[in-house]
């Protein structure tokens, strides 16, 4: 094997404006386009606040880029209150409220938190709580007025006094665990914390420190989250799950230190106590649980396509419920079943494109982060169209006359027919569901030679993805678990009767890799064996870029590694080395870069560590194109589509 290493010529700024970088050849242009249409209100976190006899939603909105924005609602007719932005944040999952109605924020991106009184004209800004944790997840206040919070990637528990504006570190909750994703306190002020990507619950004595973890129902799945926890009366509710829109609830009698209740299909995020009765959602279902007796009762259903969070009581007699994406509200009587549905006055945010792919009828079609929406964008007359009603997609490609498009969380698998009108359950419609098999995440997708191939990422605390085929033909599909045990499939292509993959030695998030290296399968598609397995490349942990050329030579990336593999003799042939990086102190990598072969010029073309790059086949000789980018694709023609942020550009060749 040859090894070959390369230098870059050109130095750029890590924060630099998207730019092209390396001077278009004599017909290259590059153009920024009109955005892909697929703003959306995105508010995953919020919380019931009362002032003046009002009940108010407290909740954030998402942003791509910039600050994300802190809304009050006036839950009697959505209309808003105040609008405020989050410096340096782009959403948030944890908004909490005081007994005073103050607001208590803790962001992700920068792992920031904030907090707001009422009347003020701006958020207080209180930095990073602890620093290295860039994500606090959930957030609640104690009868005082002082704020918990709980991280990743660290799994740590701080406490925010407002009074005295100190923090204390609680430390890490479970050792090796990255996530602290629940939080409550009960009445004698207890700190009860769910912990994930694996299931534990633990109590913190808020003056001591002291903590004390919970036995777990016996023959409980731990590889899930601890989702929500919630102090009713003398029990304590918990939600396992391992995304947010599944789950199971469990009731655990603090007084007699034992589980008691099981009440499966808690789909929604929240937990309402009210008395001796909680409520969740199931299916849709506004349903009150009696914590004593475990009966439930439906109240109300709430017809919805995006993921409900059950919020909180507005009166004596109603509560909350609001769509994570969109702003729909309802406000449902828990004594009549009346349902009153309405709209937050939220301000739309431009998404981030999260998946792009050239479709069957030529178009460019996109799909954006935590919102989902599909939208396409038509190179013959530069119209661009949105669409609603599908959630995010990690990846795409078009087989025969169809898109499909693979669906985060639980890994559904979607087959949509351009030339039919839109009409999501019909059209696209769901030809896989893979969360069976405790996958979540199918960013690999390609067309092998007429059947679909699907590469997954597991469930949080899950190692080991899978690859499924699906012949649109026949409308049959294969499931091959184990094809590289432990580690996910990220990188995929097709030549002559085989399947290619490449792999991350990660799985979901919140659990270690069992190996060091990324490996190359190949996999007969006719009869789903695997071939062979081998390392490509020493000491690279993950590759999504993958292509075959048209001499039926493999080409993977990695982060900053190109490599040639021969099918023939099993061998890698040539690598290229264009930058180092630090494998040692990344949490984990999934889809990083991407790459092409285009036969018109016999260049390789591929995106990785934000950047755009062309490498020629017989030299390996680099050269940056454009920075910084998120997402690429190549359309039939050769011509490369990419976005950053809600940004969206052409590279004509």
């Amino acid at each position: 094997m040859r090894r070959v290493k390369a230098l870059l010529a050109v130095a750029v700024l890590l924060f630099a404006p998207v730019m092209a970088i390396a001077p278009p050849a004599a017909a290259a242009t590059f153009r920024q386009l009109p955005s892909l249409p697929l703003s959306s209100v995105t508010t995953p976190g919020g919380v019931v606040a009362h002032h003046g006899g009002v009940a108010y939603l407290y909740t954030v909105s998402t942003v791509s880029a910039g600050s994300a924005l802190f809304s009050v609602i006036d839950t009697r007719d959505g209309s808003r209150r105040y609008e405020l932005p989050l410096p340096g944040a782009l959403g948030t999952w944890a908004v909490t409220a005081g007994p005073d109605g103050t607001a208590f924020i803790g962001s992700y991106s920068s792992g920031k938190a904030f907090r707001w009184t009422w009347g003020a004209t701006s958020v207080t800004d209180l930095g990073v709580p602890l620093p290295g944790q860039t994500f606090i997840w959930a957030v609640a206040a104690d009868g005082a007025g002082r704020f918990y919070g709980g991280t990743s990637p660290g799994g740590r528990l701080f406490r925010h006094d407002p009074a005295t504006g100190t923090v204390r570190d609680y430390g890490q909750l479970v050792e090796g665990e990255q996530y602290v994703r629940s939080l409550d306190v009960g009445p004698d002020g207890t700190v009860y914390a769910g912990i994930g990507a694996h299931a534990h619950v633990v109590t913190v004595a808020p003056e001591t420190g002291t903590k004390r973890e919970l036995p777990l129902p016996a023959g409980l799945d731990t590889d899930q989250y601890a989702y929500d926890v919630r102090v009713v009366g003398r029990y304590l509710a918990v939600r396992f799950a391992a995304s947010a829109g599944a789950g199971e609830l469990w009731l655990y009698d603090l007084a007699r230190r034992r589980w008691t209740r099981h009440i499966p299909g808690v789909t929604g995020i929240g937990l309402v106590a009210h008395g001796n009765r909680l409520h969740v959602v199931r299916g849709g279902d506004v349903t009150a649980v009696d914590v004593r007796t475990g009966a439930t009762r439906v109240l109300a259903h709430v017809e919805s396509a995006s993921l409900l969070h059950l919020v909180g009581r507005v009166s004596d007699d109603e509560l909350l419920v609001k769509a994570n994406t969109g702003g729909r509200l309802w406000r449902v009587n828990d004594r009549t079943g009346d349902v009153s549905a309405f709209q937050a006055e939220l301000s739309e945010q431009p998404t981030a494109v999260q998946s792009l792919a050239a479709g069957p009828d030529g178009k460019i079609y996109g799909s954006g982060y935590l919102s989902g929406g599909l939208a396409s964008h038509d190179p013959a007359t530069g119209t661009v169209v949105g669409r609603k009603g599908v959630g995010q997609m990690e990846g795409m490609v078009t087989v025969g006359n169809k898109l499909y498009l693979g669906e985060y969380p639980r890994a559904l698998i979607y087959e949509y027919d351009p030339t039919l009108p839109w009409a999501p359950g019909t059209n696209p419609r769901k030809i896989m569901d893979l969360s069976a098999r405790q996958q979540d995440r199918p960013f690999a997708m390609i067309d092998a030679g007429g059947v679909l191939a699907v590469g997954t990422v597991p469930s949080s605390g899950v190692l080991g993805g899978v690859l499924a085929l699906y012949d649109p033909e026949t409308g049959t599909s294969r499931v091959l678990d184990d094809v590289v045990p432990t580690h996910s499939i990220v990188g995929l292509t097709y030549h002559d009767g085989v399947v290619y993959g490449t792999t991350s030695v990660w799985g979901g998030n919140g659990i270690d890799a069992k190996e060091r290296d990324a490996k190359l399968v190949a996999v007969d598609v006719a009869t789903g064996t695997v071939r062979y397995t081998t390392v490509p490349v020493p000491g690279e942990r993950a590759i999504s870029g993958l292509t075959v050329d048209d001499k039926g030579h493999v080409w993977g990336f990695s982060t900053c590694t190109v490599f040639e593999f021969d099918p023939a003799t099993r061998r890698t042939l040539r690598t290229a080395e264009y930058c180092d990086y630090p494998w040692d102190r990344v949490h984990h990598v999934w889809r990083d870069s991407y790459l092409f072969f285009d036969p018109r010029d016999g260049n390789l073309y591929g995106k990785a560590q934000a950047k755009v790059f062309k490498i020629d086949r017989d030299t390996l000789a680099y050269t940056l194109l454009v920075r910084p980018i998120s997402v690429l694709t190549q359309a039939p023609s050769g011509d490369l589509y990419m976005s950053r942020e809600s940004n969206f550009y052409h590279w004509q060749k």
